[in-house]
């Protein structure tokens, strides 16, 4: 006989309510906190049930249900932790009360009426530890930017003319940065020799000396007829120097995170047949390993496209109905942004290299059709779901 013990999960503690299939509680709902003491308290209070067919039920609640799942895991029951919109759309009754008791019932009840499938993998599954490299680089590479914003704001003011020397990605590079790090103002940059600043810059990239020395005179031009918005003894020169260590930092950090990701996705038997497809590099093949992990685990493209959240919204009104809606944008929202980026990237290296790319020719198909870039590349988006989802259930890798 089948048994759920549901869990709503908050912060720091959770409401715990075992019943089974025929309707018996057998545990009240009761409030636990995230302790060992109290989790072992659950469990022995399980096992004096002699249940054989539980199952520990809960929504994914950000980090706060780990501590329970951990717990759980590793003593060896059966948990399945389900997307939140599963339960939001689930409810026992038309009120809309809401309280930590009536979501167990909630859970308790959508257990036993749906089929959800129990996807979880183990808590140290190869895909579970890419994912969480993944996280980690998104977090260091939002850093950088929202980082590289206040760098160009002090470059600004110290030496306005470094966005003339060092151009677009350059003024963020290791050249730029250990030129500035040395010789943070343009008024120090005015007296120092010029192959002091040569040899600053050759430390960083591999070539010609004489090519140092012309750029360090260019350099040294620009400062002597520059007039920056603060004096030498400004703080935000200080701030300056300070910023650049973080850059430096964190961009180190992001090379060794990446590092590990690839190293650790090339376990993955899906990494070669991702790789394979035209305009996809190691990180990016990486990272959608990352989010969408085992694409074979489901049945259809229609379920990859839902958990992607590219699934379009159907609207009826009356005899209206309309099928080609906005996505739903229900699903993983790093996985479409990783699957964006890399549209972005086929579409652009099929250009002038692989003109007869298929999603390139789907998105010029879209464009005909008058239809925005953004739909364009969302349609793409899907298309590289249904490659990779054929490619991956087919164990074959691309051929264009």
């Amino acid at each position: 006989m089948k048994s759920v013990c549901a869990i709503d999960v908050a912060k720091d503690k959770s409401m715990i309510f075992i019943m089974t299939e025929t309707g018996e509680v057998l545990f009240e709902p009761h409030e636990i906190k995230h302790n060992l003491s109290d989790f072992d308290m659950l469990n022995n209070k399980i096992k004096s049930f002699n249940l054989d067919n539980l199952t520990i039920f809960m929504e994914s609640t950000s980090t706060y249900h780990k501590p329970v799942q951990r717990y759980f895991l590793e003593h060896g029951y059966n948990v399945n932790v389900i997307n939140p919109i599963h339960g939001k759309n689930n409810t026992r009754n038309l009120r809309l009360t809401k309280t930590d008791k009536e979501d167990c019932f909630n859970l308790a009840d959508l257990f036993f009426k749906s089929n959800i499938k129990n996807n979880n993998s183990p808590i140290d599954d190869l895909y579970n530890d890419l994912n969480l490299l993944s996280r980690q680089y998104n977090n260091l590479t939002e850093n950088i930017v929202r980082i590289k914003n206040r760098y160009i704001q002090l470059v600004d003011l110290v030496f306005p003319e470094m966005a003339l020397l060092f151009k677009g990605k350059e003024l963020y590079g290791k050249t730029s940065l250990y030129l500035l790090k040395e010789f943070h103002h343009a008024e120090i940059i005015k007296y120092k020799r010029t192959d002091a600043i040569a040899h600053n810059m050759a430390k960083t990239q591999n070539r010609s000396y004489k090519y140092y020395i012309n750029k360090a005179n260019k350099i040294k031009e620009y400062a002597i007829n520059s007039y920056p918005g603060v004096n030498v003894n400004s703080k935000d020169v200080d701030n300056l120097k300070e910023i650049i260590d973080i850059i430096i930092y964190n961009q180190d950090k992001l090379d060794l995170c990446k590092e590990k990701m690839i190293t650790l996705a090339k376990q993955s038997p899906l990494f070669p047949i991702i790789y394979s497809i035209f305009g996809i590099g190691e990180l990016s093949a990486s990272l959608l390993i990352s989010e969408l992990r085992d694409v074979t685990r489901f049945d259809n493209i229609k379920q990859l496209n839902a958990f992607c959240g590219l699934d379009p919204t159907i609207t009826q009104s009356g005899k209206s109905i309309n099928y080609h809606g906005p996505i739903s944008k229900r699903g993983n929202r790093q996985a479409r942004k990783i699957l964006f980026n890399c549209c972005v990237s086929i579409i652009t290296s099929s250009v002038l290299n692989n003109p007869n790319n298929s999603i390139y020719l789907y998105f010029r198909k879209k464009q005909s059709e008058g239809k925005h870039y953004y739909e364009c590349i969302t349609a793409c988006c899907t298309k590289l779901l249904r490659i990779i989802f054929a490619l991956c259930k087919n164990n074959s890798t691309f051929i264009n």
